[in-house]
This record gives structure tokens, C-alpha cells and sequence, in this order.
């Protein structure tokens, strides 16, 4: 799964704090000889992907490197454009943070492992600020009965890209797995606000339960709350805001399944739109995505951002749709 990092609102750097002097101490200089702006200036220009080696180099260099108001102006002068990387379960396997620009990649450590459970899939990874939330998913329960029956979760854990560390955060009050989300920042808090989704896993290419419930996460607040749920079933699916954030989108996915001579599962896709008005609160039909005469497609969708406006891709086998 990949994630654009997203610089969000962070405050402007601070220069009165880490500006060099000539008083400063020996632990404190960063390049013997140089200032520390143009110490600074030098180390901006490495790679991000290189950060977690640089930090062993010295403290000063692991708090110059650290430090808010220096990744600040990483990132929002675009020398340094990620991508993060889930190959498989976040918590066993090692996921990669892939600088654009630099053609490098970089290790991170594994998410925090639950004994218990394994094989998680169709989670959402967030990017949000200086962090990387991943909401969700479906996995199997070694404690639950049968075995071999994956059920959806609701944990969500953060990744601070700062320090390269995991923490735990609020779980979700319903557990779901291939859902729609968005990042709402016009409010003035930032929000993630999830839609649908179920227990669907990857190992299985039908069944699963679905939800229709939905929920908003007070990034500030570490809270969730209830909102009022979607008009009908649906897992699968993504979302996207629009119109300056004022309304979320839901697009695609699965509402119900039925059985093809009573053995084999096939899936009822959502030929049509649901959008929620982030004013009232309230859902509405969003059109249809498909007209009658035309076959349902069934790829996976993908959202893009074009200076602000949504782009939706859909790939099904060899072909793309927008």
C-alpha cells in the first residue's frame, strides 16, 4: 500500500531557537568549523531515506534531523517526495519508505505484533503531518473458532516519521477492513473520517461480512465518533472529499453476495455513488458510476490528487479507467 507524506499544518520554522552562536557548546555544533545554518542547509540536501544512519552519526545530528522545524523545511520544499510501502503484514514484515527524488529506499521497523494475530491486509495507511496512520484491516485470530476464518479489526497504530517509531492509538468502535477514508483538515483539526468496509481477506476472492457504519477520528482528541451510516451495505470501496471538503464521497465496492448454484460466493458490486455532506451529516445519491447496458468493472481503485481535485483510477486486469 503506498502513502504520499503530506506536510499538513505545521507551524513555520523556528530560528531563534536553533540558530548557531558563538557561544555554543562542543556537543552542540554540528559541522567543526561551520555555523550550524549552513551545517543545517548541508544536511537538508541528503536523502531522507538516509535520516536513520545520519542519526547514530552524533546527538547533535539525531536532534538536528529530528526536529520539527527542520523536517518542515524538507518537506515543503519538496527536495525529498515518499512514498511508503506495505508489502505485506505491516507487523511482520518490514515496511520501506522509497525517496522519489533520490531513487532510495529506506527500512522501517515493524509495526507493534499482536501473538495472537496474523496476516493482516486491506488496512489504510493515513498520511497525515509528520505520522502515517494505519486503521484497520482484516487478519486471522488464533483464538477464534474455525481457525481459517479471517475477521476484521479495529485497532490503529501511528508512525512518527520524526523519530521512527510505532504508537498505539484509539481503536475504532467497529472493527472493518477494506473501507473508505479521507483526511478532513478544512475544520481547523485535522479528522480522518472512515465509511463501509468488512472482513474481506485477501486469501479469499468472495464472502466476508459487510458494514455500512461510519465513523470520524479527532486526530488532536485521539477520539472516535459515530456518524450516521451509509444508506446500504458496502466493503470495497474508497473515498475521496470534494467541492473545498465540503462533502465525502464513496465510490465502488460490494454490498451484498449471493451463491451460483448454491455453492460458489459472487459478489453484488455498487453500480452507483453515495456522498455525505459534512455540513449536515447527511447521505445522498451520488450517481451512477456504470450505465445499465455497461458490464460492472471490479478492479481496484485507486485516489489520486491533481493540485487539490480528486482523480479516480480503477485498474481492471490490463486496462485503466478515470
Amino acid at each position: 500500500m503506498n502513502s504520499d507524506v503530506d506536510p499538513g499544518e505545521i507551524t513555520p520554522p523556528s530560528t531563534t531557537e536553533e540558530s548557531s552562536s558563538p557561544t555554543s557548546s562542543p556537543s552542540s555544533i554540528l559541522i567543526p568549523g561551520l555555523p550550524n545554518e549552513v551545517s543545517r542547509t548541508i544536511l537538508s540536501m541528503i536523502p531522507y531515506a538516509h535520516h536513520a544512519r545520519l542519526k547514530s552519526t552524533s546527538k547533535s545530528w539525531k536532534s538536528a534531523l529530528s526536529s520539527k522545524s527542520f523536517l518542515n523545511n524538507l518537506i515543503n520544499h519538496n527536495r525529498n517526495n515518499l512514498i511508503c510501502i506495505f508489502p505485506q503484514d505491516p507487523s511482520i514484515y518490514t515496511p520501506y519508505l522509497f525517496d522519489v527524488n533520490a531513487v532510495a529506499w529506506c527500512p522501517l521497523p515493524p509495526m507493534p505484533c499482536n501473538p495472537h494475530v496474523y496476516g493482516l491486509c486491506n488496512f489504510a495507511a493515513v498520511p497525515l503531518g509528520f505520522h502515517i496512520y494505519i486503521i484497520g484491516g482484516s487478519h486471522f485470530d488464533a483464538r477464534s473458532f474455525p481457525i481459517n476464518r479471517p475477521s476484521s479489526s479495529s485497532s490503529m497504530f501511528r508512525f512518527n516519521l520524526r523519530d521512527f517509531t510505532w504508537e498505539n492509538r484509539a481503536s475504532m468502535i467497529w472493527p472493518r477492513g477494506s473501507f473508505a477514508y479521507a483526511v478532513i483538515r478544512s475544520s481547523g483539526d485535522d479528522n480522518i473520517i472512515v465509511a463501509g468496509g468488512g472482513s474481506r481477506h485477501m486469501l479469499f476472492g468472495a464472502a466476508g461480512s459487510r458494514i455500512r457504519l461510519v465513523e470520524r477520528y479527532d486526530v488532536v482528541a485521539d477520539r472516535w465518533e459515530e456518524l450516521e451510516p451509509l444508506p446500504g451495505l458496502r466493503a470495497g470501496c474508497v473515498g475521496f472529499l470534494e467541492r473545498g471538503e465540503r462533502e465525502f464521497r464513496v465510490v465502488g465496492g460490494h454490498s451484498r453476495s449471493r451463491t451460483v448454484s448454491g455453492v460458489f460466493p459472487m459478489d453484488e458490486h455498487c453500480r452507483n455513488a453515495v456522498v455525505m455532506g459534512l455540513e449536515d451529516g447527511v447521505w445522498r445519491e451520488g450517481g451512477a458510476m456504470w450505465d445499465d447496458r455497461e458490464n460492472v468493472r471490479a478492479g481496484k481503485m485507486v485516489v489520486g490528487d491533481d493540485c487539490g481535485s480528486p482523480l479516480v483510477f480503477m485498474i481492471d486486469v490490463n486496462e485503466i479507467f478515470r
